[in-house]
Order: C-alpha cells, then sequence, then structure tokens
C-alpha cells in the first residue's frame, strides 16, 4: 500500500516526509470560504460584498482577512486589488495583519515558497508606502531583518538581504520614523557586509556601504544606544574606507557625529541589548540553543553538536556565524537554578565546542573576542555576572584536559588587555579586573590560582599571567580573594610537600555537584526559553537590572517536624552546634531507637535532608598539604604531637563519624544497631558521592594516628571497610564494581586535591592490589596529572618496594591500552613500567603491534633491547614488524646487537630465513592445514629480506664492520643463496644488492643462468670459477667487444657469465674493509 502523498502546496514546499501544516489548512480553508461568497458576483456586486464585509464579526474578519492574506501570498497577478479589498475591511490599523505575517515570518520562513517569500517583501514595500506612520509596521521589519542570516552567501540568502535593502533606501524617509529601527539596520547590515567579499558580491557591498554610511552619519545619536556590540562589529569591517574615515571620527572627533557623543568608551561601557544580538540569528537558531541549554544532558550533546556544525557552519563562509551564536548564549541564555544544577549541558561546554571545532583562524579571533566582549569595560553595579560567568568557567573547567583551551583563552586575554585600545589600557585593564573581583566574589568559582599557575601552562604564559594579574595570585594579599577558613590541615610527606600550589586547588563544582549551593541567574529566568518581542519596546530587559538585584536562590530545608523523644534532643543539639561529638551522639542515639519508634518516611527524609546539609555546609572548601612536612618522618617527638593534632584536626567533621562507626563496626557482631547506618550512607552517598573519597582519606588518617599512637602495632589501612561502605550504599542484591567506584572516587580525588591523591596512592595500591595493579584505568588517572616532580617521587617509592603498580602477568594488555594515552601519559607510564624492573619475556609480544606513530613505546622498547642479548624469540618478534621501507627502531637494535654478538645474531637470522624459505618449498605446502598454520608463525620470507635490504643500505653510509662481518658469516652467506634460489624474480630484482653480498657456489651460478644459459657452457663456468684478474678482464673485453644491438645468444651467455665476478670482488672490498 503506498503512502498518501502530500497534495501540492501554494504556499508551502514540502518533503516527501511532511504533511500539510495547520497553518496553511487555515488559509486555505479561509480562503474557500471566500470564494463561496464571491461566487458568481460581478465587479459591481464585488465591491458591494466586499464593503458589506466591514461589519462582520470578529472571527469573520479575521477568516476574511487571511483568506486576503493568503491570495496576495501565491497570486501575484491579483495581489495588488487584494490589498485594496484588506485596506477596505480591516478595523484594527494592520494589526491582526501583521501579527500574522510576522508570525508566518518567523516559523515558517524555511518552509514558504519563493514566490510567497517574494510576495511578502512586496507587501512590506506597500505596507511601509501607504501605511508609514503606522508603528507597528517595524514589528514586521524586525522579522524580515531577522530572516537576512549572517554567514550565508547563497544566491537565496543574497537576494532577500539585497531585496530588503531596496525597500529600506527606496523608503527610507518612512522607516527611520520607527523607534530602534535607525539602530535596528545599521547594526544589521554593518554585520551583513562583513560577509559581502567575494567578487561577484562587490556591487552588493558597495551598495550597503553607501546606504549605511549615510545612515550612521545623519543618525548616529540613535546609533548610540546600541552599544559595544556595535563597536565589534565596525572592527571587522575597519579595513572598507568608507569605515576607515568614520573610525577615525569615532577616536578622534566624536563631537562631529553627534554632540552628545564622548567618545568610544561610552558605546563600550553601554550593553548592547538583546534584542538586538538575538536579531542576528534566526529563529531556527534560537530554538536549537534553547533546546541544547535546557533539554540536552552532559555526556549525551555529542550528537546535538555533529548535526548543529554539519547544519549551520559546514561552510567556509558560515564560520562568522559563530561569533553571533557566541553573542546570543552569553547574553540571552540565563539558566535557572535548576537548570545549573542539574546535569544539562552547561552553556561554558557549548562555548568550548564552538571554539574548538573552529577552523578559520580570523573568525576564531572574532570567537575569543566575542568571549571577553562583556569584560574589557565590565561595571559591576551596571553589567550582568552571567555575561562573564561562561568564560571564566570554560577556562577553569578545561585547563585539566583540554589545557589548549584554557592556554589560548588566557593568552588572549592578556594581550587584549593591552592591544585592543593603547590609548584606554587602563580602563579596559581596570574592567577586566573588575570581571574576576565579581567572579570571585560571588564565587563562580574558588579561586584563580588553580587556573593561573596551573602546571599546564608554558612558563611564559604564566610569567604573562603574573605581569598582568599580580593581585590575584596568592602572594598578593587583597581583600577580593576569597578566604575560607575550613581546611583540611594535614603534614604531608616528603612528596606531598612540594608539589606545586597550582596542582592542589579544589573544584567546588566538582565536591558538591549534586549541592544546593546558591548559583546565580537573572530575575527573569523562570521560563526556560526567553523569547524576543521585536515589536514592543516597553518591556524592559532583565540585563539593565544592577548586579547587586541579581539575586540568590537557594533550596529550603523541609520545614521542621516532631522526632521520637529519644532522639529529638541530640538531633536539635546537632542542628544548633553541627559539632562531630553531638552527631556521634545521635547516632548513638538513633541506633538504640525502640522497634516500636522506628521513624516513617517522612521523618527519615527529614532526618537525612538536614544531616546531608550539614555534611556539606562543613566540609572543607580547601585542602593545604603543603604548610606541613614530613608525614612519614615520626622520629621526632616534638613533631609527633603536632602531626597528631593535625590529623585529628583533619578528620573532625561531621561527615567523618559516620566513617569511625564503620572503621569500628564488627562484622561478626550483631548488625541490629547497624541497620539505620546503611539507609543514611545510601540517602546521602546518593547526594554527595564524594563520601567515597573521603572514607579513603579517613582510612589513611586513622592508620597514621593508630601508627602515632602505638607504633608497635601494625599499621592497618582497612580496605574492607571500604567494600562494606559500597555494599551499604546499594539497595537489593545489586552486585557491587569495586574497580568503578574505586575509579570514580580517585578521579573526584584528583580534582578535590593532589596532594591528597598522591599521598594515598601507596596505600590504594597496596590495600586494593586486585583492583589497582595493572588496571590501566586507574593507571591513567595517576599520569595524566603528576609532572616531574611527582613522578620522580613515586619511582623512588616504587624503588623502595612501597609501590607496586605492575605484575608481570597481564601487563602486555596495559601496554597496549597506554597506547591511547597523552604524549606526557605515555612517557611517566613508561618510566613506572621500567622501574619495576618488569622481565622482556613480559611484554616482548608487544614488538610486532607497534606502529611507527607509537614513538613513546618505541623509543622505551629500544632502551629495553638494548639491554638485552639477541635470541631467537627476540628476533622473530622484532623481524616480525611490518615495513615496507624500513624500520629504523629494527635497524637500530640489529646493529647495536652485531657490535657484540655478530655471530650469534647472524646464525639466528639466518636459521630463521632458512626455516622461512622451507616452509615455501612445495613439500611443506603439501603438509596438512594444522602443520602449516604452526610453520607460518613469525616473519614471512619478504619481512625477513626487507629488514636485512634496509640493514644492508644503512651499513654503506658508514663504517659499520661488525654489520658486514654478520653478512660474511657462512650461515649466513647459505641462507642467502638459498632464499635466492626460491625467490620469484619480483624479489630478486627487488633484493638484488642483498643477495650479491653472498658468495656464489655452482648451484647458484647454474640458477642464475635460468633459461638463457645457452652456448659454451663448460667454458663459461670454469671462466667464472677462476678468480684471476686476467680471466676476468678478458670476459669484459668480449662483452665489450661484441656487444650490439644484434647480439647472439652465445653473446649475452658470456655477457652473464661476467657477473658474478664482479660479485665476488665487492665481497673482496667489503672484507679488506673488516
Amino acid at each position: 500500500m503506498e503512502p498518501a502523498k502530500t497534495p501540492a502546496s501554494k504556499l508551502f514546499i514540502y518533503s516527501p516526509i511532511d504533511f500539510r501544516d495547520k497553518v496553511e489548512e487555515r488559509y486555505e480553508r479561509a480562503f474557500q470560504n471566500l470564494q463561496n461568497s464571491l461566487h458568481g458576483s460581478n465587479a459591481k456586486d464585488l465591491n458591494i460584498v466586499i464593503t458589506s464585509m466591514v461589519s462582520l464579526e470578529i472571527k469573520q474578519q479575521e477568516d476574511l482577512q487571511l483568506s486576503i492574506i493568503y491570495l496576495m501570498l501565491v497570486d501575484t497577478q491579483t495581489a495588488s486589488l487584494a490589498l485594496r479589498d484588506l485596506l477596505i475591511v480591516t478595523r484594527d490599523g494592520l494589526e491582526f495583519i501583521i501579527i500574522h505575517l510576522t508570525e508566518l515570518i518567523n516559523s515558517k520562513f524555511q518552509k514558504l515558497a519563493e514566490v510567497a517569500k517574494h510576495q511578502v517583501l512586496w507587501l512590506f514595500k506597500e505596507l511601509l508606502k501607504s501605511y508609514g506612520s503606522n508603528q507597528k509596521i517595524n514589528g514586521l521589519l524586525w522579522a524580515l531583518l531577522r530572516q537576512a542570516c549572517g554567514g550565508d552567501t547563497t544566491p537565496k540568502n543574497i537576494a532577500w538581504i539585497e531585496g530588503i535593502l531596496d525597500i529600506l533606501i527606496e523608503q527610507r524617509s518612512r522607516f527611520d520614523k520607527f523607534p530602534n529601527s535607525v539602530g535596528l539596520v545599521a547594526y544589521s547590515y554593518v554585520r551583513l557586509i562583513e560577509d559581502h567579499n567575494s567578487v561577484n558580491l562587490i556591487p552588493l557591498r558597495n551598495k550597503e556601504v553607501k546606504f549605511i554610511i549615510s545612515l550612521i552619519r545623519d543618525r548616529f545619536q540613535d546609533i548610540i544606544p546600541l552599544g559595544r556590540d556595535f563597536i565589534r562589529l565596525l572592527q571587522n569591517v575597519a579595513r572598507i574606507p568608507e569605515f576607515q574615515q568614520l573610525w577615525k571620527d569615532i577616536l578622534n572627533n566624536p563631537k562631529s557625529l553627534a554632540p552628545a557623543f564622548t567618545g568610544i568608551f561610552q558605546m563600550l561601557s553601554t550593553r548592547t541589548s538583546r534584542h538586538f544580538i538575538g536579531n542576528r540569528i534566526t529563529p531556527e537558531i534560537e530554538n536549537k540553543l534553547h533546546f541544547f541549554t535546557s533539554s540536552v544532558k552532559f555526556g549525551n550533546h555529542k550528537k546535538y553538536q555533529d548535526w548543529f556544525q554539519d547544519r549551520y557552519f559546514a561552510t567556509p563562509e558560515s564560520q562568522s556565524l559563530r561569533s553571533d551564536v557566541i553573542r546570543y548564549i552569553i547574553n540571552a541564555i540565563h539558566p535557572t537554578n535548576e537548570l545549573l544544577c542539574s546535569d544539562i549541558i552547561p552553556r561554558w561546554a557549548i562555548l568550548g565546542w564552538l571554539l574548538t571545532s573552529c577552523t578559520n583562524p580570523v573568525a576564531l579571533t572574532n570567537a575569543k573576542l566575542a568571549v571577553f566582549y562583556d569584560w574589557l569595560c565590565f561595571d559591576p553595579l551596571r553589567d550582568n555576572i552571567m555575561n562573564v560567568e561562561p568564560g571564566i568557567l570554560v577556562m577553569y573547567h578545561s585547563i585539566k584536559n583540554v589545557p589548549m583551551v584554557s592556554s589560548t583563552l588566557l593568552d588572549f586575554l592578556c594581550r587584549i588587555m593591552k592591544n585592543f585600545y593603547p590609548k584606554g589600557e587602563d580602563r579596559i585593564r581596570a574592567g577586566v579586573h573588575n570581571s574576576l573581583k565579581v567572579i570571585l566574589e560571588k564565587q563562580v568559582i574558588p579561586n584563580l590560582s588553580h587556573l593561573f599557575e596551573s602546571q599546564k601552562l608554558d612558563r611564559e604564559l604564566r610569567n604573562m599571567i603574573r605581569e598582568n594579574f599580580r593581585e590575584f595570585l596568592p602572594s598578593a594579599t587583597t581583600p577580593y580573594m576569597v578566604d575560607n577558613q575550613n581546611h583540611f590541615s594535614i603534614e604531608a610527606d616528603g612528596r606531598g610537600s612540594k608539589i606545586n600550589n597550582s596542582s592542589n586547588e579544589i573544584k567546588n563544582e566538582d565536591i558538591l555537584e549534586k549541592s544546593d549551593e546558591p548559583k546565580f541567574s537573572d530575575d527573569e529566568s523562570d521560563e526556560k526559553k526567553m523569547k524576543i518581542d521585536e515589536s514592543s519596546d516597553e518591556d524592559e530587559d532583565d540585563d539593565d537590572l544592577p548586579l547587586s538585584k541579581v539575586r540568590l536562590k537557594e533550596k529550603p530545608l523541609p520545614e521542621k517536624i516532631d522526632l521520637p523523644s529519644a532522639i529529638k534532643d541530640s538531633f536539635a543539639k546537632f542542628i544548633m552546634t553541627k559539632a562531630i561529638g553531638d552527631f556521634e551522639s545521635f547516632l548513638d542515639d538513633y541506633r538504640s531507637l525502640p522497634v516500636n519508634a522506628q521513624l516513617d518516611t517522612e521523618q527519615e527524609t527529614y532526618v537525612y535532608a538536614n544531616i546531608l546539609s550539614i555534611f556539606k555546609s562543613t566540609l572543607p572548601e580547601k585542602c593545604d598539604l603543603d604548610e606541613f612536612e614530613n608525614v612519614h618522618s615520626l622520629d621526632d617527638c616534638e613533631k609527633s604531637e603536632k602531626l597528631e593534632h593535625k590529623l585529628e584536626q583533619s578528620i573532625s567533621y561531621p561527615i567523618f563519624a559516620i566513617y569511625k562507626v564503620l572503621y569500628n563496626h564488627d562484622e561478626k557482631a550483631t548488625n541490629k544497631k547497624c541497620l539505620v547506618l546503611p539507609k543514611i550512607i545510601e540517602y546521602c552517598h546518593s547526594k554527595l558521592e564524594n563520601m567515597g573519597f573521603l572514607l579513603l582519606f579517613y582510612l589513611k588518617v586513622s592508620s597514621r594516628l593508630s601508627l602515632l599512637k602505638n607504633q608497635k602495632v601494625p599499621t592497618t589501612f582497612r580496605a574492607s571497610v571500604y567494600k562494606l561502605y559500597y555494599q551499604w550504599t546499594k539497595s537489593g542484591s545489586q552486585k557491587i564494581d569495586i574497580d568503578a567506584c574505586l575509579e570514580r572516587d580517585l578521579v573526584l580525588m584528583e580534582q578535590y586535591s593532589l596532594n591528597i591523591f598522591l599521598w594515598l596512592i601507596s596505600d590504594i595500591y597496596r590495600e586494593f592490589e586486585q583492583n589497582a595493579v595493572n588496571n590501566s584505568d586507574i593507571l591513567r588517572i595517576v599520569v595524566g596529572c603528576i609532572d616531574a616532580k611527582n613522578l620522580h617521587d613515586l619511582i623512588c617509592d616504587i624503588t623502595q618496594g612501597k609501590l607496586v603498580m605492575f605484575k608481570n602477568d597481564g601487563v602486555i594488555d596495559v601496554i597496549r591500552e597506554s597506547l591511547e594515552f597523552e604524549t606526557f601519559e605515555q612517557m611517566c607510564f613508561w618510566q613506572l613500567l621500567l622501574a619495576h624492573d618488569v622481565p622482556i619475556s613480559h611484554i616482548q609480544e608487544i614488538i610486532p603491534e607497534l606502529e611507527t606513530t607509537n614513538n613513546e613505546a618505541l623509543i622505551n622498547m629500544l632502551f629495553i633491547l638494548k639491554k638485552e642479548e639477541p635470541s631467537d624469540e627476540l628476533i622473530k618478534l622484532l623481524l616480525s614488524r611490518e615495513t615496507s621501507k624500513g624500520d629504523s627502531i629494527v635497524t637500530s637494535a640489529l646493529i647495536h646487537w652485531c657490535m657484540d654478538y655478530d655471530s650469534q645474531l647472524s646464525e639466528s637470522i639466518a636459521n630463521l630465513l632458512i626455516s622461512k624459505i622451507s616452509q615455501n618449498s612445495p613439500k611443506k605446502r603439501a603438509r596438512s592445514l594444522k602443520s602449516n598454520s604452526q610453520s607460518n608463525s613469525g616473519p614471512s620470507t619478504d619481512q625477513l629480506l626487507n629488514h636485512l635490504e634496509h640493514l644492508r643500505k644503512c651499513c654503506s653510509y658508514g663504517n659499520n664492520s661488525n654489520v658486514t662481518a654478520m653478512y660474511l658469516h657462512e650461515k649466513m652467506q647459505r641462507a642467502l643463496q638459498q632464499a635466492f634460489n626460491h625467490c620469484d624474480e619480483r624479489q630478486k630484482k627487488q633484493y638484488s644488492e642483498l643477495f650479491s653480498l653472498a658468495v656464489e657456489d655452482d648451484t647458484t651460478i647454474s640458477s642464475r643462468r635460468g633459461a638463457s644459459s645457452r652456448g659454451r657452457k663448460p667454458q663459461a663456468k670454469k671462466e667464472t670459477n677462476t678468480n684471476s684478474t686476467t680471466n676476468k678482464k678478458s670476459i669484459e673485453a668480449n662483452n665489450s667487444k661484441y656487444s650490439s644491438d644484434d647480439e647472439s645468444d652465445e653473446d649475452r651467455s658470456k655477457s652473464q657469465k661476467a657477473q658474478p665476478a664482479k660479485r665476488r670482488k665487492k665481497i673482496a672490498q667489503l672484507s679488506d674493509s673488516e
């Protein structure tokens, strides 16, 4: 059965899968009713009928106007008469008409037929001509200009832009009376001129420039309110001569443009209304961006990004659209607190994608400028913090995994302060500093040290940052730095105490990623999508609110409810004091609660929610191990007391009381008193997943305290407590994946504090040996966060036997997975692996698998091979490497081995070559499939000959007598001779120089004669087997004497017989050099 086809439409263009639109159905239904009413009427009666329709009811009036609009859009011949009738019947001053036309353009423009688009422009022109004083037409102008898309130079879009321009030029005296219309037209066309730089668009650009320059100079007082983003657009067209002259007047003679204009900073200090910014993206793009920021979850965003990239950024010209999208995201999309706390993709992640996917250098620079443009003249009293939040967050979150993004943005920010406007450098610098101060005051990020002093930034950039942002670095004492008094304070061992401060800063949003901490949003941010009403000028833009009016919203706790008397007092005291001792008292009372006094669901929710809130509010926001020294140096009695105090202080927060109960829990005893604890743990863990790594920290501190109090008792880490904890977090009989739990907690720990992570890593590998050793995921976390100093400390621990990261069995699988690591991560991995002294027999199988792009692995394998003697198995694996033009690793290893093991190496390679030749013989090929598959293991004959040929070529460029001696060994000579006899013509030709190194015997000579061995064979053989110079010269003379185009077969035979003598001479020369 064939699917029903959509009827042909005059108004819209449908794809094969589209259905008829309800809007068009309404238009057609109204038009059909009109036709029925006018059927059979002549011209005189028609006028009477139309005039009589003026008195119709509102619903009938609307249908009548829709039918006439439909007629004008689909029929160009009767459009003028239809417009006359429309102006007769309308009674609301064109309000209904303009509203429906605006809605049609905004929602259905992409599906409108070309005729309908042309008629829309015609209708706008006629309305402007006839009703130029009607302010409602201004809304239609906004909708038309919004469809003039930037970054699109297709013929349809160019025709649309030029059509609007022609109307505006013709009707300038009428449209410039509308409020904000001059600014809108100037803003839109200055942006569009940027894209019209190709040769075929020069006439259009000249027309645009002439009109816009005239409009700007004549009405500059209407241009000033456009604000800073209009200056940004003028920068992109500054090289056009007319705009170049305008720039000179703006900078040097501002009064000539408008008496009230004081200079460029007047506009830079004015925030551009989001009405103008939103007008530079189409409604279709706007809808996609709002869907992106309100419905797409972080982690599922890749397919949407790919679709958006293919749809809107597929051409080189479309790259300029990125700046418009970035400015709209920053200024118009301000998510609510609920969205900020959810797993919806944040704005900063979208900005990072827009920057990293840009391939045009000019467009990329403009995109960076769009990110920071609100920073340049930021005023805390007038500007919104949400306009600078995405810029700082994209740098803060990218520094760990994508440091290149953070580096380029920081470098751009440092340079733009000086180079954006050299005469106003002080004001630009003050604006950027004001942005950072507000960011810290409102705790958008906890501090700037994690970003500004990161070791992943190069030295030159860090110096530039210190020069430009000295007051924001830890060494500078300023009132703007956030000082939180909650700390993890603990003395660190030698490794932890010397780690750079830039590596151990905290990420608040990672510690409390599920928290109810207040975040910033606009007052109107209850709506998921903010719509722009182009026709209304009365609504105040929320961005005009001063920063002091941006309210913090905090999710309230449940209302207080009654609790059983057994726990009521202790719980109330804990709520008031938030002390760990009171929480322990409450836990004792709670676990001792009688069966008949158990809490109901509402009471449990109240208790658990309050406990969770206190956990979050009392958690330390800074962890600093650098202020103490030598955790493991316990010989000094004076330091032991101080150390014990610091250790106890570091676990003195209420959350650690739960871990204390777990730690002291006796699994053999009755569990009745612990029935309530799993419920608390399950609830809190679901809301605060960082509890897992804090438990690891507690276990470490507890073991150290036990050692301090009784040094004769062995230190126990109690890894079983960690497993018990995750058993209690799982409801029912869910299977627990300790590997995944441990990996997740280590990631969070490393993000929270690198010092704690490095302080615990040895214990993790020791106590969770089955889970951590040879675990490539955990290993990548380690090598992904350390620097050279940390690597040095880890290798020292490995050397002392304190740390074991690898076991021989299974280490080759770790090596395979490490090939996907970053370059520095692979370097660290191989240093750690070499420190374990893993025997080569456990890793040599990887040699044939390494590709030429695995440089770090190849380098370290070469170092390992240099320390080994050449065994048959090792040589077979080495020569099994695939190569078409030789392999430098194979050649280097063979040359090195030739220095001390030339005989052994020559014999091994010769045996391998001979075995391969024998395997390829007809008798071998006739064997069973099983034995044949076994014999074909190892390198092929071609691989062996290729490596030997490349080795020979490398030796010809220097004095490598040891390598030459390897070829002259008897077994190698015999192997080369046999290889020559069994090779096909292609191989003989390809490796002719290699085979020439072999001293020939009778079999080789007869084989080389082949089918052309006719003539005086005995005499030729005798001459060939002699080594006298006289015979060689006579043969060469005969060959020279009888060489001609028509030489006989006998002469050719003589010429071929002389070739082996030449090879013997080459062998003699090699022997002499030896």
